[in-house]
């Protein structure tokens, strides 16, 4: 009986920590919350009535989905151990794997956004008109949730709920092995290595031509701008090579289940989460939101254009 009762507490701990947040992480509760802010308002903001502003919109909803089912479907599946529940956990598996795949292609369209507004600003409003920006998001969702059918639907591979460790794992077939390493994490080493080259560039072109677009008075603004995109394009690419470093490798080089635990389900949903603490954090407009939260109903939010907002393209133009 004492042997059960400790079991009971450390399944259930598991469960707390990912639905609230604690001093030191902020993680399911919290994303999804923080993501229906940025999903919400982005397009409600003057300044991110944009592609980069809709691009950000489609990622948000993809995270708010993952984070929501952690939250409201994980976390009381291992509170309460219930086997309904798991008997489903490889369904809403493929949901997290089409979510998670959503908002990596986002973040590529972003990047390929934010390198356009510098390195061609004159094609800028070519390659990301509106339309040409929702016809992304379409394909990036399409291509998504049909690869995900596909690999989970159709072949003898899950993501499934281990109760041992609390975390998602990949059933171990021929088929999984090869489409977890070649179709997941392949996929994804490379995707987040393009989105750091081209954040690279990016930041380059930006250093090289900063003399040229130097305006009486606006040099001290356009600085802090600069600054906000290194840090926000770094942190972001951060937080996913972590991510991928910690589910796929650190994961399988550790024992005990609460250090397997904080590299896949932890490591996982932080992803997610700080992905729109991030954009808060960096975008003025989202903060000034925070400081009057009146102005979430508002049909219309003013505010002036950031960084992030493709790296003030508009103003690279002259």
């Amino acid at each position: 009986m004492e042997h059960a009762f400790f079991v009971v507490q450390d399944y259930q701990v598991a469960a707390v920590v990912i639905f609230a947040p604690s001093a030191v992480i902020k993680i399911a509760f919290i994303g999804t919350i923080a993501n229906v802010i940025v999903a919400t308002t982005s397009q409600r903001i003057l300044s991110m009535r944009n592609s980069f502003g809709l691009l950000m919109t489609s990622q948000s909803t993809a995270e708010i989905a993952f984070c929501a089912i952690f939250a409201f479907y994980f976390s009381p599946m291992v509170f309460f151990s219930n086997e309904v529940l798991k008997g489903i956990s490889h369904r809403f598996g493929m949901v997290l794997l089409m979510c998670y795949d959503i908002c990596i292609f986002s973040h590529l369209f972003i990047a390929l956004n934010r390198m356009c507004a510098i390195c061609l600003p004159w094609k800028y409003d070519r390659y990301f008109s509106r339309n040409r920006t929702k016809i992304l998001i379409v394909i990036c969702w399409f291509v998504s949730i049909t690869r995900c059918l596909i690999s989970y639907g159709y072949n003898d591979c899950d993501l499934v709920y281990e109760g041992s460790i609390w975390a998602y794992l990949f059933t171990v077939t021929e088929q999984c092995k090869f489409i977890s390493k070649y179709l997941d994490f392949y996929k994804d080493v490379i995707l987040t290595t393009l989105i750091a080259i081209i954040d690279l560039i990016t930041v380059i072109k930006v250093r090289t031509t900063r003399k040229q677009l130097r305006q009486p008075g606006g040099e001290s603004s356009r600085r802090k701008k600069e600054i906000n995109f290194l840090k926000q394009a770094i942190l972001q690419g951060l937080v996913f090579a972590i991510e991928l470093f910690t589910y796929f490798y650190l994961s399988l080089h550790v024992q005990n289940r609460w250090l397997i635990f904080a590299c896949t389900t932890v490591a996982w949903n932080l992803v997610h989460c700080t992905d729109a603490l991030i954009v808060i954090v960096f975008n003025s407009e989202f903060r000034k939101l925070l400081a009057s939260p009146r102005n979430i109903f508002k049909s219309v939010i003013y505010g002036q254009t950031t960084a992030s907002t493709a790296m003030d393209h508009s103003v690279s133009k002259h």
